[in-house]
């Protein structure tokens, strides 16, 4: 594969000029003019085809929910005089009938009931009675004959070794004569040999002269239908399909499968063609379909590929002669860059190489290479080495004496004077809309940026660095003459206009930390974390935005701190209840007791003790909660610093994700509840089920089983029963001959409820359903 796509690659570039770039201007500027079009074209024969395909399925839906109709009522009137035939006491009193082959009155009577059907139906050809004890076949246009005299007798034996009771079919001596025969094997009721047949002919061509749609695309176009069993019953262009199964001469095989009752399919014939299908099944288990070849549709929009042929030639044409003229004046420039870029080098001359693009490409390479020179060595005076440098000394870095005064020399550092170190944090940075939760660093970039424009303008000595992108770090230097009181000032006016700058230009409510004022730079990393220290406080109270780690009281710790454990109980069991004011109120009096410890670290563990009875709360609601948590929520307790930040986090997010986490369990329990029930329904359907035993069952109240399943099943419990058991019921009167007594017994009714639940959900009684479905 590989070796191919190089010999691709060398042949479609052979053929492009490779010296002279004005002829490759010429190609691709033909090349472009082509591509769209070809493109546009494409795309427009790819939407005729689909719309012309999607109109002939609409158009052939309508048309054969027509044909069924008119078709269905054809063909059904048929299988009505059969039955009316079947059923009437002159034939059906007579099979099996001793003596039936001399009594000649029963005998006129079953032909004058043919004379009758025949007259009222102009369908109806010929009416053929088969009674096999007499063995005397009784035929509208032949009389009365014996068995052995009889010239068709291969139809009737081959009527009596279907399988079926009734149905449409192509006997051999009525088919050669034109017919098509629907056979019904007598007695109606099923019996372990048949003991005669009904065979009623029709005239094939007088049904295929109605088997004609209302929408013709094409002369090629078919119309089918299709029997219960899948056998072709008529085929409006082809008679060698009568009687064989769809799927084995046309390849129909998907629309057999589909359970719809209509539909359309692109399908593939055994000889390859393909074939454009619509769909209709009927409620007697027929199915008409309409056949077009993909082809003939195609044939509509060929002239779509013509016209592309014929519009790309004019455009390549014009395209060929507009690049031409205008590559010649795109040229003259890059003549010039030719000469230029000869003298680039040092002034030496250089040989041109390859194309020109490729010349002109080694020049400006110098070029780059001069540059990354330059820039290389600029960076050795790029302000983040510096940056790195006080990174080191906020850490605690000192090194050798030499090796200090060296470096902060090479960066313009002073090693002496007073240094005081503030940290500025963002608020609330987790409500703020106007960043992803991941965009951290771009925050912290637009906050150094307006301190670094405020030191400028304050005339003040500092520099500004960033800490692992979650801190921005203001270093400021005051010569040694600066007494201390001064400094203090000047550190809290710019504090002050640090919080006003970002509060009015980036909408940040910010806190800044205030470590303790050093006189030496290799003190850094103690002011540093002083103003961390500063920056804790918060956790006790964030009512200031400015704290200096000086002026700070130490706290009056609490000799004996013992967990609020009572505070806790009342916050989870609210949870547990779904009664979020409760939890709420709960978390205030936490929050209070935690206050009062005056220790940072005391207050954190405490806070990371609550969210591990919240999350072992979730996991005592029932397998599998736990594992719908989202993220690290000990993470996210951590990010927040402020004793507000920290309260907004349980009450916005941990509440309502630990209600919604419980409710969704209930959900799901009560789900598979009610799944248990109707299981117990269907495996004991002749039980007397009731409302209070189910609920007994599953561990629920009656009226809160009754509500629940309604809501899931979508009707009541009750009417949930009697549907299933009349549905049961139904199913043995179709399958089995057990006596209607016995199929109530079977689904736990009364003969007498049976006929009620019949009457109300069926329409009619046991015996008619049964009689009206065999």
């Amino acid at each position: 594969m590989r070796r191919c796509l190089d010999f691709i690659q060398r042949t479609f570039f052979s053929l492009l000029p490779r010296t002279n770039y004005l002829k490759r201007l010429i190609w691709f500027g033909c090349l472009t003019v082509s591509i769209p079009i070809i493109i546009a074209g494409s795309a427009y024969y790819h939407f005729s085809i689909v719309k012309v395909s999607d109109q002939f399925k609409e158009d052939n839906k309508a048309a054969l929910v027509l044909m069924k109709d008119r078709m269905e009522n054809l063909m059904t009137s048929v299988e009505h005089d059969s039955l009316k035939i079947s059923i009437s006491s002159v034939v059906k009193d007579n099979i099996g009938k001793p003596g039936f082959k001399t009594d000649w009155f029963q005998q006129s009577g079953v032909q004058d009931l043919f004379l009758i059907h025949k007259n009222s139906n102009n369908l109806i050809d010929d009416i053929v009675f088969y009674e096999a004890l007499s063995g005397i076949v009784l035929a509208q246009n032949y009389g009365y004959v014996t068995y052995d005299n009889y010239k068709s007798r291969s139809d009737l034996d081959a009527a009596l070794n279907m399988n079926i009771p009734a149905g449409w079919v192509y006997l051999p001596d009525a088919a050669v004569n034109g017919y098509i025969t629907y056979f019904r094997r007598l007695p109606i009721l099923p019996s372990d040999q048949p003991q005669g047949a009904l065979l009623v002919h029709v005239k094939e061509e007088v049904l295929k002269n109605n088997l004609t749609g209302y929408s013709t695309y094409s002369k090629n176009q078919s119309l089918l239908i299709l029997d219960s069993n899948n056998k072709i019953i008529l085929h409006s262009t082809n008679d060698l399909t009568w009687g064989k199964l769809a799927g084995d001469t046309v390849g129909l095989t998907d629309i057999l499968k589909d359970e719809t009752s209509s539909g359309q399919y692109l399908i593939k014939a055994q000889n390859g063609d393909s074939y454009i299908a619509v769909f209709q099944k009927s409620l007697l288990g027929r199915t008409y379909i309409s056949l077009l070849p993909e082809n003939e549709l195609l044939q509509q929009v060929s002239w779509i590929r013509w016209l592309i042929v014929f519009t790309v030639a004019v455009f390549l044409i014009v395209g060929l002669l507009l690049t031409f003229f205008a590559s010649r004046r795109i040229y003259n420039p890059i003549e010039n860059l030719i000469k230029y870029g000869e003298n680039l080098q040092g002034g030496r001359s250089i040989k041109q190489q390859g194309n020109e693009i490729e010349f002109l490409k080694s020049c400006l390479g110098h070029l780059n290479e001069q540059a990354l020179a330059l820039e290389t060595y600029m960076q050795k005076t790029q302000p983040n080495l510096r940056d790195q440098l006080l990174r080191k000394f906020l850490k605690g870095f000192t090194g050798s004496g030499e090796s200090l005064r060296r470096d902060c020399a090479d960066f313009q550092i002073p090693t002496k004077g007073s240094f005081v170190v503030l940290i500025t944090i963002v608020e609330n940075l987790f409500k703020e809309k106007r960043f992803l939760p991941n965009e951290g660093a771009i925050v912290l970039f637009a906050v150094m940026n307006v301190i670094k424009e405020l030191l400028t303008k304050s005339q003040l000595n500092g520099y500004v660095v960033e800490n692992n992108e979650q801190e921005s770090i203001t270093i400021l230097h005051f010569d040694e003459s600066v007494p201390r009181e001064r400094i203090l000032q000047l550190t809290r006016t710019f504090a002050e206009e640090i919080k006003e700058a970002l509060n009015k230009y980036l909408s940040f409510s910010v806190s800044n930390g205030v470590g303790g004022i050093y006189l030496d730079i290799t003190r850094l990393s103690d002011g540093y974390h002083e103003a961390q220290a500063a920056l804790q406080n918060r956790i006790f109270s964030d009512s200031q935005a400015i704290l200096f780690f000086d002026e700070l009281e130490p706290s009056a710790k609490q000799s004996l701190f013992f967990y609020p454990r009572e505070q806790e109980r009342v916050i989870v069991e609210a949870l547990s209840r779904g009664e979020l004011v409760y939890a709420e109120k709960g978390l205030n009096e936490f929050a209070k007791t935690l206050r009062d410890s005056g220790s940072y670290n005391t207050i954190y563990h405490c806070y990371h003790v609550l969210l591990s009875s919240i999350i072992q709360s979730l996991e005592e609601q029932g397998p599998g909660v736990i594992d719908s948590l989202e993220g690290n929520w000990f993470d996210q307790l951590k990010a927040r610093q402020t004793a507000r930040e920290i309260y907004e986090w349980y009450i916005e997010i941990i509440f309502p994700l630990y209600q919604q986490l419980t409710e969704e369990f209930r959900k799901k329990s009560v789900k598979i509840a009610i799944q248990k029930v109707c299981k117990h329904i269907r495996e004991n359907p002749g039980a007397n089920h009731s409302l209070i035993e189910s609920a007994e069952m599953i561990g629920m109240s009656p009226s809160y089983l009754s509500r629940m399943f309604k809501k899931e099943v979508g009707v009541a419990f009750i009417e949930y029963l009697t549907e299933y058991k009349v549905e049961k019921a139904k199913q043995s009167l179709q399958d089995t001959d057990l006596s209607v007594m016995e199929i109530a017994e079977v689904v736990g009714y009364s003969e007498r409820n049976l006929n009620r639940a019949f009457q109300r959900y069926v329409g009619m009684s046991p015996k008619q359903y049964r009689i009206s479905n065999r």
